[in-house]
Formats: C-alpha cells, structure tokens, sequence
C-alpha cells in the first residue's frame, strides 16, 4: 500500500476541482465513512485474516512426511489455532474512502480517482491514530478514465486504469488495473476487457493477465440470466509453506493458469431468489520435473429462495457449496480459488458486518483455505418503519472436506443486525453474532464458542 499524507491528498482534489471550474467540465464527490466500536474473543483470527486476493491455496503430498499447503504471499502456520482463542478485546475502528468524479460537459468522458484511509485501529500510533494523530494512512483505491465508444452512443464506453471489476460476487468483485468495454442494448448488458494482475518483477514482464467475458438479459421482466467467463495465466508465483515445505529452506516455483465458467440467475417478485453455479478449471504445473502438475476442478453452487409477505416483511433461505480438496496424493486441487472479493456469510467469519466493512473478518472469501465452506441458512427481515430496520439469521456451517483438518463441522451460527436511518446521509448500526463452534475449529478438541458485538455510524454521500 503506497502512503501518504491525508492533507495532500485532499489538497490536490481540491487544486483539481477549482482548475475545472474554468474549463468545460463538471465534477463532485462522493465519500463513505465508518466509526465503529465493538469487541469479540475472536480477535486473532480477525487480526490475521486469510485474503482472497493475496492467497492461492493448493495441497500437495508426496509422502506422508511432506505436506505443501501454498499460500501465496503469506503463511498461516497454525491458524486454526487462534480461531475462538477466548481473548476478548473491545476497540474502536475508523475506514473513510473519498471519490471524486470530473465529467466533460458533453458527458463522453469521465475522470474518476478515489482515495481511502483504510481501517485503522483507535490508538494505533504507527498509523496516525495515537496521541496527537499525524496519520500516513491514505491509499489509492480508483484511478481510471472512462469515454463514449466513438461512433457510438453513451451506453458503449471504455474504461482505462484501476477501476471496479464486479465479475461475480463469488469470483471476483475488488479493484484491478486494466483495460474493459461495456456495452448495453435493450434488456442485454455485457462486458469484456483485460486486466493485469500482481507484478513483482521490474519492467511489469511477468505476463500475469486476466482475460473477461461477461454478459445478462432479462428473460422475462422478473427473470434476468446472466454468463461469464474468466481466463487467468497467473505467470510464476513461489510455493509457501504451511509444514515442511517441498524442500527445506527453499520454494518451488509454478504457473498457474486457472478458468471460472459461471452460470447466474436472478428472480424478482413476491417469490424472489437467485442461484450461482461455477466450474474453476486449468492446472498448476511445477518448474521441477519430479514434481507432479496438478488440475484445477472445483465448483461452487448458491441457490437463494425467498418470500416477500408484505413491504414490511420477507424470508429467505440459502444453500452454498464451495468444494474442498479431498486428497493431497492425487492430481487434482478439487478446492475453489476466488481472484478477489468481499463475500457476505455471516458476520463471525465473513464480511457481512459492520467489522466486514472496517476490514475486520476471517475470510473474505467463500472458503476456509482448501477446505472449501458449506452454508444453511434461513433469514427474515423486517422494516419496522422508514426509519427502522431489522435482519436476524440463523445457520449451520461446515467444510465441504476435512482431508487436513480431520472434521468438518464449524457449528451454528446466530446473526443479528439492525440500522437506523438517522437522515438520508447517516445510519446508525447495531450488530452481533454467537457462534457454537464445533470440531472443525480445533485439531485436538471442539472449538471454543465465538462472539461479536458492534456498532457504529455510516456516513455516506
């Protein structure tokens, strides 16, 4: 993350806003900001949490005496063991993201840049929040520019630079750099472009692309379809390891070169619902020859089935299944891999929460390393009045596979939040979850049951 200091960040949207007030353009901001309290006796697993975006989880066993689980970028030895460690914490948290957006007055052209201060904890003086403040904690989050198609009309346009990918919740839903067209015609949209992914060697040649194709249209005027497809050559990445390793002391190099297929479904009315079904394939082959290269084959399923009794009042109930990998001997790395996303599974391991916002979770993604995620759950939500809301769930979790962990159920969890609409640019939340854990977070025993309790305020314009 490249630091600066918040004061010249904001000096120069300023400098770039009065500079536009000459010419033919116009231009605002927008800007999201949290400030949250809470506590949790989960706080080590939320401390080193395990990101979608820096991780590419694979096992792989030789001999009964040596086990690679890869993690790219970053190891996790023993993480299951700070899972429910029992250490309760309170704290406080602030995230603030500001985004400005300059339009030429013909409306072909846009010029959008987006800062952010990310999640920092109360009291945290190597970041600026300590006594006296002085913070360094601002990071680019959009850089790009968008025009009209030449030639055509304001629903074809192109986008150059860091912008939002919304590939699929499940997939890919954070920021890359890159280049994408989208296009819109009646009921039909559809999207395709390149991206470019981690570079870690100079002169950006390590050919680590993403390749996107994505279309929807309404099939009826409730029902909307959609595909995708992604295509990833990963370039060369070095294996980390969570237990010996290949080779003491040493890592082994791959390519990864990995496709997602995915099927989507969306359904609008009194019965409402929507569904995800994704097939990741492609293969891992190592530099070594002796070695042996691995296929990727993994699927994840969402189905979402709900009833809206009145404006007031719906129910719904979901089922999601993430494969796991079953056997580290064989050739296959049968567990799912998203690129980057934000998923929304409850609020003790995933980003459906106020801490979710505040960059506070376990994982973002749909999946417990490579052991996959299964997920039942029922929700109800309630609109007490313009002002007042209110969502409660239940639902049981479990892995998909326990090959390394030896069990599979995580247990049941209870969620519950609620908001209140203090004015049309501030809300007000409360939110809590319990978790009863069960054997698959411990290796030795059950877990220790886990809990979260936060509120706070969302200010948006």
């Amino acid at each position: 993350m490249k630091k600066q200091i918040l004061v010249s960040g904001l000096s120069l949207l300023v400098g770039m806003g009065m500079a536009t007030t000459a010419s033919a353009f116009t231009f605002d901001f927008h800007g999201t900001m949290w400030q949250t309290l809470g506590a949790t006796d989960n706080n080590a697993a939320l401390q080193s949490k395990l990101k979608s975006g820096k991780t590419n989880y694979f096992g792989y066993r030789n001999t009964d005496d040596a086990l690679q689980l890869n993690v790219k970028g970053a190891e996790k030895k023993g993480y299951y063991d700070v899972m429910g460690d029992g250490t309760s914490v309170d704290f406080g948290l602030t995230k603030a993201r500001l985004r400005f957006e300059g339009k030429t007055d013909d409306g072909r052209a846009k010029f959008v840049y987006g800062l952010e201060v990310g999640t920092v904890n109360w009291g945290d003086k190597d970041k600026g929040f300590g006594l006296s403040g002085d913070g360094i904690t601002q990071e680019t989050r959009f850089a790009y520019a968008q025009i009209q198609v030449p030639g055509m009309d304001q629903n074809h346009y192109l986008r150059a630079g860091l912008q939002p990918t919304k590939i699929n919740h499940w997939v890919w839903t954070e920021t890359a750099a890159g280049l994408t067209y989208h296009g819109k015609a009646n009921d039909a949209k559809w999207m395709a472009g390149w991206y470019r992914g981690d570079e870690d060697r100079a002169g950006n040649s390590s050919d680590n692309d993403y390749f996107i194709l994505k279309g929807s249209t309404k099939i009826t005027s409730d029902f909307k379809m959609g595909l995708f497809g992604v295509y990833v050559d990963a370039g060369e990445e070095s294996t980390y390891g969570v237990t010996e390793g290949f080779a003491p002391g040493t890592e082994d190099l791959y390519d990864d070169e990995t496709y997602y297929l995915g099927l989507t479904g969306q359904l609008n009315g009194p019965v409402f619902g929507s569904f995800d079904l994704i097939y990741q394939g492609g293969d891992i082959e190592f530099d070594k020859d002796e070695l042996r290269d691995l296929d990727h084959s993994a699927y994840l399923g969402n189905l979402t089935v709900g009833y809206k009794f009145d404006d007031s009042f719906k129910l719904y109930a979901n089922f999601l299944y993430v494969s796991g990998d079953d056997d580290y001997t064989d050739s296959d790395a049968d567990n799912f891999n998203s690129i980057d996303v934000d998923v929304k599974v409850g609020i003790i391991l995933t980003k459906d929460s106020l801490l979710g916002d505040c960059d506070r979770f376990v994982t973002d993604s749909p999946y417990i390393m490579d052991q996959g995620l299964i997920n039942y759950s029922l929700t109800g939500e309630y609109q007490l009045n313009p002002e007042n809301h209110f969502r409660a769930a239940v639902r049981y979790l479990q892995l998909a596979e326990s090959y390394a962990l030896g069990d599979d159920e995580i247990g049941t969890e209870l969620d519950f939040w609620y908001k209140y609409k203090y004015n049309k640019n501030v809300s007000l939340r409360f939110e809590a979850a319990y978790l009863m854990a069960d054997d698959a977070l411990s290796f030795e025993e059950s877990g220790d049951d886990m809990y979260t309790v936060a509120a706070g305020i969302q200010f948006k314009f």
